[in-house]
């Protein structure tokens, strides 16, 4: 049985003459911009969730038919779980707007 034939066997792979001299040749390519670090939102506090994964793709499951993301489920979720330890704040209202809830009582 004989080797398979390889793409690069017919290639000249030495490098160009001005490589080998040690010339440094620049090239010319545009470079995206260097990406902004993203503002922190400050009434935002982010955190891992390790769930099961039959859990977790139950929840695709149902963000797909409800067209939404699994982020809002799990909103959902935190907001009941909030509600029914009787807390009048909800996941989904900002910091601020908590601060003013409390004020106001």
């Amino acid at each position: 049985m004989t080797k398979r034939p390889s793409i690069i066997a017919g290639m000249d792979l030495t490098p160009p003459a001005s490589v080998q001299a040690g010339k440094v040749v620049e090239i010319a390519a545009s470079q995206p911009a260097p990406a902004k670090p993203r503002a922190r939102r400050s009434d935002v506090q982010h955190t891992s969730v390790y769930i099961p994964r039959a859990a977790y793709e139950r929840l695709r499951e149902i963000a797909f038919a409800e067209r939404c993301k699994i982020h809002d489920l799990l909103m959902q979720g935190i907001d009941l779980v909030i509600a029914e330890r009787g807390h009048p704040e909800r996941a989904t209202r900002s910091t601020a707007a908590l601060q003013r809830h409390d004020t106001t009582e």
